[in-house]
C-alpha cells in the first residue's frame, strides 16, 4: 500500500470555511502541486505568464482569466518563469451556500458542471467583462471586512454579492462557448439537479433507471434531455465523476482495492479496464508515476 500522510496533505486542501475570498500579490509559484478541495474555486488571474494544470493538460494563462474549478478538478496553477509577477484573486465556496438562489432556468453552479468541451475550467475575459468581475471581487472584500455592527445583513449582502458574481460569470461563459438554450431552457436546471445528485452519490449503486426512478422522468426521455445539455449520457458522466475520485483517492495513497470500493466501482477488474481506458495507465501504474513525478517550481 502507499500510505503516506505527507501526500494526503500534498494533494488535498482542506478549506475549513464556507465561503472566502482573499487578493494575493506573490511573486513566484504559488501552489505547485495537484490539489482537490470540497468547496468549488473562481481564480481570477491578473498576471502573465501563468500556468494552469490539470491532470489532463497544462494551458498558459494570461491576465484577466478565470479558472473555475469543482470538487473534482485536481489542479494546480503557479508562475512559468522563477519569481515572476502572480497577482490573483481566489474566492472559495461550499456549493450548499448558493442552493437558493438558482431558478428553473438559471443555475448559479452551471460553469462549474457543464463542461461537454474540453478547457471548461479556463475563461478569458474581454476588457468590460474583466472590469465588472474585478469590481464585484473587490465589493465582496470590502464587505467580507466589515464586522456585523458595521454591516447589518453581511452575510446575506455577501450571499448576494456572490450570486450576482456568479450570475456574471455563467453569461459570460455561455456567450463563450456559445451556449444557447433555445429549445430547451427549463431542462438546464433538471439537469443540473441531477449532476449535483451523481456527484452527491457517486459511490452508491448509480445507474440510468436508478436516476430516472428518482427523478421521476422515462430513462429514454431523461438520457435524451441530459444528453442535449451536458454533451454526455449519465452513465458516461457517472463514470468520468468516479475516475476523477479514483485518481484523489490514488494521489492520497489508497490502494487500488480502496479506490475503486470508495469511488464507486466495486469490481476491481471492471475499475482496472475503465480506469486505463480513460486515464490510459492502470491505477497502480498511475499512482506510482505520480508519486515519482517531480514537483515542478517554474
Amino acid at each position: 500500500m502507499f500510505q503516506d500522510e505527507n501526500n494526503h496533505k500534498k494533494y488535498f486542501a482542506d478549506i475549513k470555511t464556507v465561503f472566502s475570498l482573499e487578493y494575493k500579490d506573490s511573486p513566484g509559484t504559488c501552489n505547485p502541486d495537484f490539489h482537490v478541495h470540497k468547496q468549488y474555486e473562481i481564480l481570477y488571474c491578473m498576471s502573465n505568464n501563468m500556468f494552469c494544470e490539470t491532470d489532463k493538460s497544462r494551458e498558459k494563462v494570461n491576465a484577466d482569466t478565470l479558472m473555475l474549478f469543482s470538487s473534482v478538478d485536481l489542479h494546480q496553477f503557479g508562475t512559468q518563469v522563477p519569481g515572476s509577477d502572480n497577482r490573483r484573486y481566489v474566492l472559495y465556496f461550499d456549493p450548499n451556500y448558493m442552493d437558493n438562489f438558482s431558478s428553473n432556468s438559471v443555475n448559479l453552479l452551471a460553469c462549474f458542471l457543464f463542461r461537454p468541451f474540453e478547457l471548461g475550467h479556463i475563461l478569458p475575459l474581454k476588457p468590460d467583462e474583466a472590469v465588472k468581475v474585478k469590481a464585484l471581487l473587490d465589493r465582496i472584500l470590502e464587505m467580507q471586512d466589515k464586522s456585523d455592527e458595521e454591516c447589518y445583513g453581511k452575510e446575506l449582502r455577501l450571499q448576494l454579492l456572490l450570486a450576482e458574481l456568479l450570475l456574471e460569470i455563467n453569461d459570460i461563459y455561455r456567450h463563450y462557448h456559445n451556449i444557447s438554450s433555445t429549445g430547451y431552457a427549463g431542462n438546464y436546471r433538471f439537469v443540473y439537479e441531477i449532476i449535483n445528485y451523481i456527484h452527491e452519490n457517486y459511490a452508491d449503486e448509480l445507474s440510468l433507471d436508478s436516476i430516472s426512478q428518482r427523478f421521476y422522468k422515462n430513462k429514454y426521455s431523461l438520457c435524451e434531455i441530459f444528453k442535449k445539455v451536458s454533451g454526455t449520457t449519465p452513465n458516461q458522466y457517472i463514470i468520468n465523476c468516479r475516475v476523477q475520485k479514483a485518481k484523489e483517492l490514488l494521489l492520497n495513497g489508497a490502494s487500488v482495492e480502496r479506490a475503486c470500493a470508495e469511488s464507486g466501482f466495486n469490481n476491481l477488474s471492471h475499475f482496472s479496464r475503465i480506469f486505463k481506458s480513460k486515464v490510459g495507465q492502470s491505477p497502480k501504474q498511475y499512482q506510482k508515476d505520480q508519486r515519482n513525478k517531480p514537483i515542478r517550481r517554474e
